[in-house]
């Protein structure tokens, strides 16, 4: 239901925001609609197809040095007379308010309205029709080559004021400015101007991109209902285009799966100043699954995480902690549940815990990299009977040690090996779901084998100085 800020006595006023069938410059509009009328109150949003509709106690923000905003974050090459315009918006507010005031003419564009180009940085597609296939499926107003690159003036002051609120996501020569997307329903909030608002990654833009939005999500997502990101891409040699991120699973799922998606997020911050490597590939498959979520992609992420874990390439001085937070992705029974859930994954028996435990202890116990060798024979078994024929071998080959060496072990694994004739163990005897049940017996033992960075950056750099 809207807010009913009537009947609290409160002053308010209707604004109607005309849609233009682009994702990202439409965002841009609602968003400096909001923040130029409302300020910090209340407003409420109905989505009616061709337009929206704000209305709130008019409260109204001081835009003054929005243009500097927009130079501070790398964006001065908007058109210098926007640029100017813009940082007049106060004198020419009313003119501007009894733009958006005015009901739009169902799906009509305001002809008579005086009119100027839209720049690249508020809109790329504008310019080059290049968008991406999700921005297709945003409505029908936008023709698939694109409208005329001339709006109406004060909808592209409102749109540009909206830019200074965007996320910008950096990786490697390559901007991308992030904006959310408001769910197509009835909702009361604020300008969300409280999100974080640079991301930084070395994997590209599109990694830097996914990067932005969880941290958004992070922020907003448990108060606001929010579809997608709209994106706007500058990449080299004049290569811009558009569209939406097409993160709606991950947007409607976010209040189920929020310890996966911190999980994400600290990683992604973890390993956002190195330049090449495996935690970058883990990183690219991370964003990969966000946004087309399925097992095939989960099952590659334990495969570079076991591979992270014993990487000897990182830089020593990044080392420890890269490695913590690679062991912290996937590293808890619920973040792994809240995964398979996003990837749709049904009717998977469990591991077994017993032999989980068994196996976690074995490579925990061996010397730094020694177990990957093993793992590696647990992969690639494409058979239930040869998964855990590898199990076995496992952990035979640990208890003959143990007995010798560690006694509580010993009792612990021989515990394990008798499981492995259980009904919980034999019932994964299933060709149809074993690859679904093998990743997440393998994720659980990964997770299992917790790096602290602190200690193993003090190891790290002794060994540094010895050699």
């Amino acid at each position: 239901m809207p807010l009913k800020f009537g009947r609290l006595g409160v002053a308010t006023k209707t604004y109607y925001v005309q849609k233009t069938g682009f994702p990202f410059y439409d965002a841009c509009q609602l968003v400096g609609a909001m923040h130029l009328f409302f300020g910090s109150g209340a407003s409420s949003l109905r989505d009616l197809r061709t337009h929206w509709e704000l209305s709130g106690p008019v409260v109204g923000a001081n835009p003054a040095n929005y243009g500097e905003r927009l130079k501070g974050k790398g964006l001065e090459r908007v058109e210098q007379t926007t640029l100017v315009v813009l940082n007049e918006l106060e004198a020419s507010r009313g003119e501007v308010e009894g733009f958006f005031e005015a009901r739009p003419p169902k799906a009509e564009v305001l002809q008579k309205a005086k009119q100027e180009g839209v720049s690249r940085y508020l809109e790329p597609a504008w310019l080059t029709g290049a968008r991406s296939p999700d921005a297709a499926q945003y409505g029908v107003l936008a023709s698939q080559r694109g409208l005329p690159g001339k709006r109406p003036v004060p909808e592209i002051l409102v749109a540009t004021l909206g830019l200074t609120q965007a996320a910008l996501a950096y990786g490697n020569d390559e901007v991308t400015t992030v904006l959310p997307v408001l769910e197509n329903s009835v909702q009361p909030m604020t300008p969300f101007i409280t999100f974080r608002q640079r991301y930084q990654h070395r994997a590209g833009g599109a990694i830097s991109a996914v990067f932005a939005a969880l941290g958004i999500l992070a922020d907003l997502g448990l108060r606001y209902r929010i579809q997608d990101f709209a994106f706007a891409y500058h990449g080299g040699r004049g290569f811009y285009y558009s569209g939406l991120l097409g993160l709606h699973r991950l947007c409607v799922a976010f209040a189920g799966v929020k310890e996966f998606a911190h999980e994400a997020l600290g990683y992604l911050e973890r390993t956002r100043s190195l330049e090449a490597g495996v935690p970058l590939d883990l990183a690219r498959l991370l964003a990969d699954f966000l946004k087309n979520p399925s097992m095939d992609t989960l099952a590659a992420m334990a495969r570079a995480k076991a591979r992270v874990l014993v990487d000897e390439s990182l830089p020593v001085n990044v080392r420890g902690y890269v490695r913590a937070a690679a062991s912290e992705l996937l590293g808890t029974l619920v973040s792994i549940q809240e995964a398979m859930k996003m990837a749709e994954a049904r009717q998977i028996p469990p591991p077994s815990e017993a032999l989980v435990k068994a196996l976690g202890e074995v490579f925990r116990g061996e010397r730094e990299g020694a177990w990957i060798g093993a793992y590696i024979g647990l992969e690639r078994a494409d058979k239930p009977e040869k998964f855990y024929a590898e199990v076995a071998k496992i952990l035979s080959r640990a208890l003959a040690r143990a007995e010798k060496e560690r006694k509580w072990l010993a009792k612990n694994l021989k515990e394990a090996m008798d499981s492995l004739s259980s009904e919980e163990v034999l019932s994964a005897h299933d060709q149809r779901t074993f690859p679904a049940h093998k990743t997440a017996f393998l994720l659980r033992v990964l997770a299992s084998m917790k790096y602290q960075p602190a200690k193993l950056e003090a190891v790290e750099a002794a060994q540094g100085e010895e050699a």
